[in-house]
């Protein structure tokens, strides 16, 4: 069983800086003219989005563009991975499920 890890405790690299309150988190990174993304999911299953009024969303102070799937579609814009990245055990990249904008 040892050498499955299961069952056993996990040593994990991450934790000191952690529990010691060194770690660094992606909103303790502030850079000047920095921007923000906010993705905006349907809260229905299977749902089709037949069409979204981005009107009063553009006209908000401070939002710099609006991006819709269709726009992304268009854009090609790939998968967002969610986290970071890790390696398996024997050393291959850690499999990851296709998480794109417009799924």
């Amino acid at each position: 069983m040892g050498e499955t890890g299961i069952g056993q405790r996990v040593k994990r690299r991450e934790d000191i800086r952690f529990i010691t309150g060194a770690g660094r988190y992606t909103d303790d990174i502030h850079q000047p003219g920095q921007l923000y993304a906010v993705f905006l999911r349907s809260p229905y299953a299977r749902a089709r989005i037949v069409s979204v009024d981005t009107a009063e969303a553009r006209a908000t102070p401070g939002v710099a563009t609006v991006f819709t799937g269709k726009d992304l579609a268009a854009d090609k814009v790939g998968d967002l991975p969610c986290g970071w990245l890790v390696k398996s055990k024997d050393g291959t990249d850690m499999l990851v499920a296709p998480r794109g904008p417009c799924r």
